[in-house]
């Protein structure tokens, strides 16, 4: 039977009497996920995406339009409260950025500058824009 995991993070949780000799091989796992942490997860994006929460607190998405507008759907806020999207248009080109969810009381939100971002918290029932340039 393998061992219960941690709610956020999917540590392994070592049965205290029901593990011998294999804590060292789990928490040797455990700590190359919490090493992970280190460094959000990022995504450079170059057509429509489907958002993804990993399971670390922040995904960074780095946008290239061109003269393409692109689609970024994020996933349901109910699924992943407390995680933060980071998105970012990194390009000149024409194309905008739309973000599709439930953020701030409105259904999407646009990027349409070189260098304009927007951090997104899930709150459990829609996004917050807690950032944004």
């Amino acid at each position: 039977m393998p061992d219960p995991t941690t709610p956020v993070l999917g540590l392994d949780l070592p049965i205290v009497g029901g593990d011998a000799n294999t804590w060292g091989d789990s928490l040797n796992e455990n700590f190359t996920i919490i090493d992970a942490l280190g460094a959000a997860p990022t995504v450079n994006v170059n057509g429509n995406f489907p958002a993804a929460a990993s399971p670390f607190p922040i995904t960074i998405l780095r946008v290239t339009t061109g003269a393409s507008n692109i689609q970024i759907n994020l996933p349901a806020p109910a699924s992943i409260p407390g995680k933060i999207f980071v998105i970012k248009k990194v390009d000149s080109g024409s194309g905008q950025v739309t973000i599709i969810g439930a953020i701030d009381g409105q259904s999407s939100w646009i990027r349409q500058n070189q260098f304009s971002f927007v951090w997104l918290l899930s709150n459990g029932g829609s996004y917050d824009v807690i950032a944004n340039s």
